[in-house]
Parts: structure tokens; sequence; C-alpha cells
């Protein structure tokens, strides 16, 4: 059930810019004829439609696309946080790059390839130093117990720790919103997460168990996500999960086993912007700019996705199913 969604006046002008931009989104067509191209020529022609059209120039490198996408989603979701009346809706995209900036700085390195999206990246510096004063709080919870601020973090957990932080921020931020409907949107983001995490653990050959320590509490999942690391087989988490995750997880299972993590992956990430795509329809809050970056955020994926596959020369039938839900 989707709730409630209110309009809220103070969120006014940021959605009047938002449905002039939801304009220019792409349709599916847009990424079938881009599929079909083999020439860089007609590629870089056909992206003067998109976004991107500002970010691409003749004589670009090509290996650069995926870091200029990125750049483009990143410099209109920073815009559109500066217009806000809360940068909540807005850092629930952002702050992926700086958790995996913060394996790095955890690490000790100095090198931080994506960019900052709450943590600026002088913060960053003083975590790889040894500094781990400013880590976010959601930290706080799973490595005190670890003695972090004496010896950092051990690297064999320091993935096990960096992605529970990650998930526990995205619904403490998604809480910031005062918006149910956000929640409702991130709560099944977080479980979608979980499941591909955990899962890919155990395709690694992994012990669950660590997990419990460094992913709990996770709000209302961490019943679920106990119950999933003591049955310790992907057949039977559909049971324990339940709700449309859990069906999306059973018809993952149907697929050829190498096939069914990455069709874990996709399904659920168009099961959660189809849930986000609900709050088009309201007229003024922070609503209304989660949905359209979950949807500029897809067509972004979707663009790195093909261009990369095109330049290197990945059959279009196996580009096409693998491309996300659209928004436009």
């Amino acid at each position: 059930m989707i709730p409630r969604i209110d309009n809220h006046l103070d969120w006014g002008f940021v959605c009047g810019r938002i449905s002039v931009l939801e304009g220019r989104l792409l349709p599916r067509d847009f990424f079938h004829a881009l599929v079909a191209m083999t020439h860089h020529d007609d590629i870089l022609q056909h992206l003067q439609d998109s976004f991107l059209r500002e970010y691409l120039v003749p004589g670009s490198p090509w290996e650069d696309f995926s870091a200029l996408a990125d750049r483009c989603f990143y410099d209109l979701a920073v815009s559109l946080r500066r217009e806000s009346p809360s940068p909540a809706p807005a850092n629930l995209f952002l702050c992926r790059g700086d958790y995996l900036n913060l394996k790095n700085a955890l690490a000790g390195l100095r090198d931080f390839p994506f960019l900052p999206g709450e943590i600026p990246l002088e913060t960053m510096q003083a975590i790889a130093g040894g500094n781990f004063a400013d880590l976010p709080p959601v930290f706080r919870e799973t490595v005190s117990a670890d003695g972090l601020e004496a010896n950092g973090i051990v690297p064999a957990v320091s993935d096990m720790v960096v992605d529970g932080a990650y998930l526990r921020h995205l619904l403490f931020v998604a809480g910031e919103t005062d918006s149910p409907f956000i929640r409702a949107c991130i709560r099944d983001r977080v479980l979608v997460l979980t499941v591909s995490v955990l899962w890919r653990a155990l395709r690694q050959g992994r012990l669950l168990k660590p997990y419990r320590r460094y992913f709990l509490p996770l709000g209302e999942h961490s019943p679920i996500v106990d119950d999933m690391i003591d049955v310790n087989n992907p057949d039977g988490w559909p049971a324990v999960i339940g709700a449309e995750v859990g069906d999306i997880l059973n018809e993952a299972l149907q697929w050829p086993y190498n096939e069914q993590v990455s069709r874990f992956e996709l399904l659920g990430a168009n099961h959660c912007i189809q849930l986000a795509a609900h709050g088009r329809l309201q007229t003024a809050g922070p609503e209304r700019v989660f949905t359209f970056l979950t949807g500029l955020h897809s067509e972004i994926q979707d663009l790195k996705l093909v261009v990369s596959g095109r330049l290197n020369r990945i059959e279009p039938t196996i580009l096409k199913e693998r491309l996300r839900e659209v928004y436009g």
C-alpha cells in the first residue's frame, strides 16, 4: 500500500523546476535506438537529446563516459538539494559516493574517486589519517566495541562495516524527510540491497554470521536479516522476507544459477523505481524531488550500460534485457 502524500507549499519552487526537468527524461524507445547504434558519431549525436548534452563534446574520450554521466547526475542532484527546504531527498542518492570513499579512507588510502555527497573531502582526508571523530554517527553503533578509534577497522571486515553503515544511513536520512512515502521506498531499497550483499557473500564462500554484528540494527528489517543469516540459504529466504521483495527473490531463483543474483538486483531495482514513481502525483513536497532523482538515476545507469556495452561490442539483445525501468 502506497502511503498518502501531502503537499507542502515550501517545496513549490524546486518542484516547479522539476516539472520542467521531467520533460527531458528519456523514453524507453530512446534506449532501444541507442542499443542499435555502432558508430561513435551516431551515439554522440543521439545523446544530444539527453541531460548529458552539456557534458559531451566532439573529441571527448569515450573511456571517460561513465565518469561524465556520474558528474551529470551529481551536478543536477546538488543543484536540486541547494533549492530544496531539506537536503534529505537528494542526500539519499548523493551519500553513496561517501561510503565508497570511506572504504578507502578506513584503509588509510587518500585516493577518493567518488564525488562527495555529505562528507567533504577534507573530512575524508582526516579519516584516512586516523582521525575518526567525524565518522557518520551510524558507524558508532557497530564499531565502538571494536576499538575503532585506537586501532582502526580490521581490513577483513571493512566492507561489512561500511556496507552496514550505509544501509543504516539510508534509513536515517529517509526518516529525516518526515515522509511516510519516502520511508516506504527506502525500506524496500535497503532490503533489496541487503539481500544482494548477503547473497553475493554466500556465492563467495563467506560466512554470514559476522554480518549480524556489522549490519544490525537495521530498523524493522533486523528480525528478517537475523532469520536470513540463520537460514543461510537463499532458497529459504523468500518465505522469511515475504511481500513484494520476497516474490522478486522467488522469481530470481527460477533463473539459471549464474544469473540469479544479477536478475534479482535488476528486478529489485525496477520494483523500487516503480514504487517511487507514485511520487509524480504530488504537486509540491520532498516526494517529488525523490521521485525525479530516482528516475534520473535509473536513466543515467541505463545510459552507462548501453554506451559502455556498445563500445565493448556487447550484443544489443543482452543490453536490452539489462535495461532498468525508465521514468520518461
